[in-house]
């Protein structure tokens, strides 16, 4: 008999209804298993099921959300209506790799019987970069963050697919995702939940298959940017370190800019953007992000 693990796995999705069942299918092929998978249905146009069998096996719960809230607000219904207090969270176009839940459920539990800072941990893994055909461009491993200074730096670790977390702890301390954010909403959390005292531990594997996504408008991202940017001010205006925080900030929201208006060949734009992404943060490299230890692509992995 399967093992069960006291975790939720949260998927919010709006249509792929064939990728949604792949992304259950690799939860639901681990060696061991979450307590419960919920599927957040983002007010689909065309309702999204559960098939006979995923539905058979009383793991995975549907809710419908009634209007259409973005990536956000999706998350944010899936954790409040988590039964367990580790929770982590799989884009529906995403997938485990095979045998891999085991693992990273063990790298938390030596992780939080070494602190005494019980579930302010948040535990990640690296993932493989995949095209839509299937083929395997590179396993990324992010580098962790030990502070706000780290987490302020940008989003390189995939927190969509790629992290376990306790929401308890992050509800509490730092509140959920902003649902008025549609771009960059994962930076803009986990800036908040850096200054609320976490770190992020990242496991020396690769634990997701990441399909790249389509390009974000430069409009989209520079009005996420701007909003995000006043939002900082306000949460860094009684620290001592406030100007080392915006200038990284500064520097990464510029930098999301120049990489959409590079996608829409929007060159003047593109050089302008960077100029102040390095100007805020003088660097010997485009990318303000920590990084990752980058890998060539392995052997092919079976996937779901």
């Amino acid at each position: 008999m399967t093992a069960t693990i006291p975790l939720t796995f949260v998927i919010p999705s709006y249509g792929r209804q064939q990728k949604l069942e792949r992304a259950v299918a690799s939860i639901l092929a681990q060696g061991v298993l979450p307590e419960e998978i919920i599927v957040v249905d983002d007010a689909s146009p065309e309702p999204l099921v559960l098939p006979e069998a995923v539905a058979a096996t009383g793991r995975v719960r549907l809710i419908r959300q009634p209007v259409n809230g973005g990536a956000a607000q999706a998350r944010n219904t899936g954790m409040e209506a988590a039964r367990t207090d580790w929770v982590s969270f799989l884009d529906s176009d995403d997938w485990l790799l095979p045998d891999t839940l085991q693992p990273r459920w063990h790298f938390l539990q030596e992780g939080e019987d070494r602190t005494a800072e019980k579930g302010r941990t948040v535990y990640g893994c690296g993932w493989q970069d995949t095209l839509p055909d299937g083929t395997v461009l590179r396993e990324r491993i992010p580098l962790p963050a030990h502070g706000p200074a780290d987490f302020f730096r940008g989003c390189w670790f995939s927190p969509g697919s790629c992290i376990i977390l306790n929401r308890q702890e992050v509800l509490r301390l730092a509140g959920g995702a902003d649902g008025s954010l549609r771009r960059l909403e994962d930076y803009e959390w986990f800036v908040r939940i850096g200054l609320a005292g976490f770190v992020l531990k990242v496991q020396d594997m690769a634990g997701a298959g990441i399909e790249r996504g389509s390009n974000t408008s430069l409009a989209a991202v520079s009005a996420a940017a701007d909003a995000i940017s006043l939002r900082i001010a306000g949460l860094t205006r009684d620290r001592q370190d406030k100007a080392v925080l915006r200038r990284r900030a500064n520097a990464y929201l510029r930098y999301e800019r120049a990489a959409s208006a590079w996608r829409e060949k929007r060159l003047a734009a593109f050089a302008l953007l960077m100029a102040g992404s390095l100007a805020a943060s003088p660097r010997l490299k485009l990318s303000p992000l920590p990084g990752w230890t980058l890998r060539h692509a392995p052997a092919p992995r079976v996937r779901p």
